[in-house]
């Protein structure tokens, strides 16, 4: 564990390289990360924390090997709602806490000074439900907070240090999300999904209203994750104006997990679907994704990684401009 809190570092002005891809890198590498799926991910790759937890901690360490200073615990779905879609509800603490130990042990073998963020997604039972509500608003204020509250302090008692609230869509989620959260006792992290070229949320919502909202909360920094790298572009100046702390990106550059399932007409970066493959980063290759690093640290970014179908070798080329 570092010596040093990565709030410090960056209050200090430190620019941090974030991991990249957990679930996709993971599927690149055979794991069946699609367990009892048909035509959503379910609970994705929250399985292999116990099925494969060796191939988990060897994406951390090949993360941490290419210079990381942050990697990710696999426990984005490993919440008990997420579980609930397998039928392993009742088993969901064995794999929150599976993940966050592999990302320990890999942490701590790989490289000490490094830190691992504790990441929980969002439920997202608005496209599951064809409901247009935010997830606090359909599971109930109680429900929402309490999946958010349990797994973060598993997260914290197994050596995370800081939770990151990620994959959020909706304004009252990401608040909902981020008091939840800081019952851990760790620094907060927001990572918020699918932003536009227009520079607005999902569903339309402004991130200056966001931010308004996030005023006086524990949050240490937001971050932009799970979109295209243009799209990230045109949001962050926004962020950056509005934020009044840390902000960072993490680009999706073409991920379509089901696609052996079904070829859905969308990837999760937005951008169309040309096929059944997994990985469709198309023009994003690893140089490429260097030059936004530079562009999103020149307009203020301090944390910059990689989310789906980015993996090591997206990591190692962004580190010279990202360490600089």
């Amino acid at each position: 564990m570092s010596s040093k809190k990565i709030t410090d570092r960056l209050i200090d002005g430190e620019i941090l390289l974030l991991d990249g891809g957990t679930g996709s890198e993971l599927q690149r590498r055979g794991v069946n990360v699609l367990k009892d799926a048909t035509d959503k991910l379910e609970a994705w790759s929250a399985t292999a924390n116990i099925d494969n937890p060796d191939v988990v901690q060897q994406v951390h360490q090949d993360y941490l090997r290419v210079g990381a200073d942050i990697i990710t615990s696999n426990n984005f779905w490993t919440t008990p709602t997420a579980m609930d879609r397998i039928g392993l509800r009742d088993k969901w603490k064995n794999y929150a806490t599976a993940a966050v130990q592999n990302a320990v042990k890999a942490r701590d073998t790989g490289n000490p000074g490094a830190y691992v963020a504790g990441g929980i997604a969002a439920p997202t039972l608005y496209f599951r439900l064809n409901k247009n509500q935010p997830d606090i608003v359909i599971m109930g204020e109680e429900s929402f907070t309490r999946d958010y509250v349990e797994h973060s302090k598993i997260l914290a008692e197994e050596g995370a240090d800081l939770i990151l609230a990620e994959y959020v869509g909706y304004i009252a989620d990401c608040v909902g999300a981020v008091k939840a959260c800081a019952e851990a006792g760790l620094p907060v992290f927001l990572a918020i999904r699918h932003v536009d070229r227009d520079g607005n949320m999902q569903f339309g919502e402004n991130i200056t209203t966001l931010c308004d909202q996030l005023k006086g909360l524990p949050v240490d920094a937001v971050m932009i994750m799970c979109s295209n790298p243009e799209a990230i572009s045109a949001t962050l100046p926004r962020l950056v104006d509005a934020f009044d702390g840390a902000v960072g990106a993490y680009p999706n550059i073409g991920y379509n997990p089901t696609g052996p399932l079904i070829n859905r007409p969308t990837l999760t970066n937005q951008l169309p679907s040309a096929g059944p493959d997994i990985l469709q980063s198309g023009e994003y290759t690893t140089s490429r994704l260097a030059e936004f690093a530079m562009e999103w640290r020149e307009m203020g970014a301090q944390i910059i990684g990689g989310c789906c179908a980015t993996g090591p070798e997206h990591i190692l080329a962004m580190k010279p401009v990202v360490k600089g």
